[in-house]
């Protein structure tokens, strides 16, 4: 029987390109979202999480934090905040919900909140460049080790965008590791994780936290050592 692949760990960088639109209020983010490019969305509410200070927010995506701190609308704010993009088949349908969230705020105003000069959002369209890193890892236990050293980078790809990638299904870690024969606990404790809630941080410590309590467990790891 042929050894299973090794698990190839990936990196990537983030391209910006600024659109040249900024949104001032709330009627004006309405009507950017409506018109804006499926790159926009995408870096708004996936990609920013890349951005080195985003893990001083609260909130798991640009709209959301605007409007709590610049706008000052902490309800849309909440809603926003709850919006999983990775639950959503494609860029159109997130555009129609976030939409459809702003449509209700709207109506429910008596006036437009408007952001303070200097706290405009200026949209952003991005893309991920990926590379092959050249690392490679053969045992669960190498791949502990990998993942606590990895680039908050490779964390994103093999994570976030392996959700992209399997249309919501998987992430990378636990794919190899279902491949390999890992107990299936161990591979629905991984895929359980709330990750997009979370940031690269707090991912890593999830991911670490659930293989220092499964690898303790002979039997979740049962036909992976």
């Amino acid at each position: 029987m042929d050894s299973p692949e090794p698990f190839a760990v990936f990196d990537c960088s983030l391209v910006r390109c600024p659109t040249g639109r900024a949104c001032v209020n709330l009627r004006e983010l309405r009507d950017a979202l409506q018109t804006a490019p499926p790159a926009v969305i995408e870096h708004h509410m996936m990609h920013c999480v890349l951005e080195d200070h985003f893990a001083l927010y609260e909130f798991p995506n640009d709209l959301a934090r605007w409007c709590w701190s610049a706008l000052g609308d902490q309800i849309l704010a909440e809603h926003l905040g709850v919006v999983d993009p990775y639950q959503h088949a494609s860029i159109s349908a997130l555009r129609d919900q976030l939409m459809e969230f702003i449509d209700e705020r709207l109506w429910k105003l008596e006036r437009i909140p408007w952001c303070r000069p200097g706290l405009e959002l200026h949209l952003i369209q991005s893309r991920l460049v990926t590379y092959d890193t050249g690392e490679r890892v053969s045992t669960p236990a190498a791949l502990v080790e990998s993942i606590e050293h990895m680039s908050l980078r490779s964390l994103f790809y093999h994570v976030h965008q392996a959700r992209r990638r399997s249309g919501g299904k998987s992430d990378d870690f636990s794919q190899w590791l279902e491949g390999i024969g890992v107990g299936a606990e161990v591979v629905r404790r991984i895929r359980a994780i709330d990750f997009y809630f979370l940031n690269l941080h707090q991912l890593r410590e999830e991911l670490l936290a659930v293989f220092r309590e499964t690898l303790m467990d002979p039997l979740a790891m049962k036909g992976s050592l």
